[in-house]
């Protein structure tokens, strides 16, 4: 134990000691408290146009086509066409030998020709009294049975050369040169060189709310094609089938296409057509987008839906009251409290409270 004496020495050092404790506790700085600025994903709210617009997978075949055939059998000595080959309405495609063909007409024309001078004898003579009226129709008879034989002769001979029936383009020889052919045998098949159709599938579902009175007759949709995916071609209908594919219960709607000049397309290549709907249906409400299912939370205290909406100048979210619809595979319709350009917080939205500072969650290139 200390005693008095030593006390009184010690103590105006314990009592510097204990001041100078006092005074540093007293001079640190209090800590702030920084707000944490939470990440929201965003989605933007698409124009009308944009919304309705939607893809199809195409199937480009030719408009023309024709497989062309000789109407009677022969030996081929003329293919002049190849494969690829482009080839205009009434040029020569393939020619038959025509020897046996000519020697038949020339026999015909011959007794043509002796029918028509027994037929004008006797019909002489009719005027005269000098034959009878049965001997006048005799000789009648055998005149046309004879004219007749004579124009199956020469349609054989015509026969015997085939010639496009339309400007195309060679797509395949089905023969060789030299080769017998039978009657109504493929030779060659031609398909036109101008247009292409373009075919897609369209689901009933759109198909039932098509009508007449909604098409804007002036709208084109667009294709593109694999080969040249950033040009965009328009297309105009033609035709549709009204027997559903029961595979998919679809229904086949074909539009048509000049040949692109910058750009080679052949018939069985790849494209994918864009058709807007609001172009070809009745929209009931051209206000609905569709949203995140995710984006959409029902309020707890009122009872109704609504959305945060991300205000870009201040940094921060407050919710909105919308009118909802439909739930589909692509998300949930809103009818009423969005608009155009407004930016949807999509995700984590029971987390948020009004006036809630945030910013944009932006991924890292690669993630």
């Amino acid at each position: 134990m200390f005693s008095r004496k030593k006390l009184q020495r010690l103590m105006p050092g314990l009592l510097i000691v204990l001041t100078a404790s006092v005074l540093t506790g007293c001079s640190e700085p209090e800590q702030e408290v920084t707000e944490v600025i939470r990440p929201v994903k965003l989605f933007t709210v698409q124009t009308d146009d944009s919304a309705s617009l939607r893809q199809f997978p195409a199937r480009v075949s030719a408009s023309e086509q024709a497989e062309v055939s000789f109407r009677i059998s022969g030996e081929l000595i003329k293919l002049p066409v190849k494969q690829a080959d482009e080839v205009k309405k009434g040029q020569l495609l393939a020619r038959l030998d025509d020897r046996d063909i000519r020697n038949e007409l020339a026999v015909r024309q011959s007794d043509y020709e002796l029918a028509q001078s027994s037929y004008d004898r006797i019909a002489s003579l009719r005027n005269k009294k000098v034959v009878s009226q049965s001997d006048l129709d005799n000789a009648n008879a055998k005149l046309k049975s004879s004219q007749a034989a004579l124009r199956i002769a020469n349609d054989k001979l015509a026969y015997s050369t085939l010639t496009a029936p339309f400007d195309g383009r060679i797509a395949q020889t089905l023969v060789e040169n030299y080769q017998f052919v039978q009657a109504k045998e493929t030779i060659i098949v031609l398909q036109g060189s101008n247009t292409l159709d373009i075919s897609i599938q369209i689901p009933e579902s759109i198909v039932s709310q098509v009508r007449k009175d909604s098409i804007d007759q002036s709208y084109h949709p667009t294709v593109t094609f694999s080969g040249n995916p950033g040009q965009q071609y328009e297309v105009t209908y033609k035709e549709h089938s009204t027997q559903v594919n029961l595979g998919t219960q679809s229904y086949e709607a074909t539009f048509s296409l000049p040949i692109p000049e910058n750009l080679t397309v052949y018939p069985g290549m790849a494209a994918s057509l864009t058709l807007d709907l609001s172009k070809v249906i009745r929209v009931k409400n051209k206000a609905e987008v569709v949203l995140p299912l995710t984006a959409v939370l029902k309020d707890d205290v009122s009872g109704k839906e609504q959305v945060w909406i991300y205000n870009a100048d201040k940094g921060v979210v407050n919710p909105v009251t919308v009118t909802v619809g439909r739930i589909s595979q692509h998300g949930i319709t809103v009818i009423s409290g969005i608009k155009t350009g407004d930016q949807i917080v999509s995700a984590g939205v029971n987390r948020l409270r009004p006036n809630m500072k945030v910013k944009p969650l932006l991924r890292e290139r690669g993630l």
